[in-house]
């Protein structure tokens, strides 16, 4: 689950809303689920702070954090992060950070700000923000670098990869073909922006029956041929190893957690 503090929040409502989600952490709602928090930007610092300062709680696991243009403001809102932590008896490290890259200048320091902190699980790209700096059209022509630069650093350096959100509500077959195809590019999940686009992205982002037996096949086919195999008439070797290892890996872990 994802709460908002930022864009979807009038300024004039901003202090009301975090004292909203205050009392709903405080009650217990959000215990033994994952939530995230899209604070304000280094871009609105004073509400920023404030949102660091009342709605870190041991039932919030990550901050999303938008509107960045530095690795070296991560590293601020880390210290307060850490500071607040403190105060609140939380484990250091608690909060993990999942940086939006919606700014050029942040694409333009994607490498340093997915290394920024040790906090970082994941990186995103936001695209309306990055469109309208640019003065450029939303379309696919005009994210197409700065997407890809965003998902490399990630995979660069273990984090997860998350895609822009689809803003067409009602066109559900179009959020499926988008994601269907930010999957192959190498995305491991997207921004829902309401239930019928969280279970198909859920569907989308797991691994298809298809997957899961055509890496059982590369595994054994290699097994049984040696590393450069021959399999449906193409030939495989390491590197589909390896990505068919990592697919029954994560299916095996997958299994572990529902159990």
């Amino acid at each position: 689950m994802l709460l908002d503090l930022e864009d979807s929040v009038a300024p004039q409502h901003k202090a009301r809303q975090r004292s909203r989600i205050v009392a709903l952490f405080r009650s217990g709602v959000f215990r033994n689920r994952k939530t995230l928090l899209r604070i304000n930007g280094p871009d609105n610092p004073e509400e920023m702070r404030a949102d660091l300062a009342h709605c870190l709680h041991r039932d919030l696991n990550g901050l999303l954090l938008p509107m960045l243009n530095s690795a070296t403001e991560i590293e601020q809102i880390e210290e307060l992060v850490t500071r607040t932590e403190k105060l609140r008896g939380l484990e250091p490290g608690h909060i993990s950070f999942v940086p939006l890259l919606e700014r050029p200048g942040a694409v333009l320091e994607a490498s340093a700000i997915a290394t920024a902190s040790p906090r970082n699980v994941a990186m995103a790209f936001g695209h309306v923000d990055f469109c309208l700096e640019m003065d450029a059209e939303l379309s696919d022509e005009s994210v197409q670098v700065a997407r890809s630069i965003t998902l490399m650093a990630a995979k660069a350096h273990n984090l997860a990869a998350i895609s822009s959100p689809f803003l067409d509500l009602d066109n559900l077959d179009g959020f499926e073909q988008e994601n269907q195809r930010m999957k192959r590019l190498g995305f491991d999940g997207c921004f829902a922006l309401n239930p019928r686009q969280m279970h198909k992205a859920l569907e989308v982002f797991s691994y298809t029956k298809e997957e899961i037996e055509h890496s059982r096949r590369v595994i054994e086919a290699i097994e049984n041929q040696g590393s450069i195999a021959k399999l449906d008439g193409m030939m495989i070797g390491p590197p589909m190893l390896k990505r068919a290892l990592k697919i029954m890996a994560d299916i095996q872990e997958e299994f572990r957690e529902a159990a």
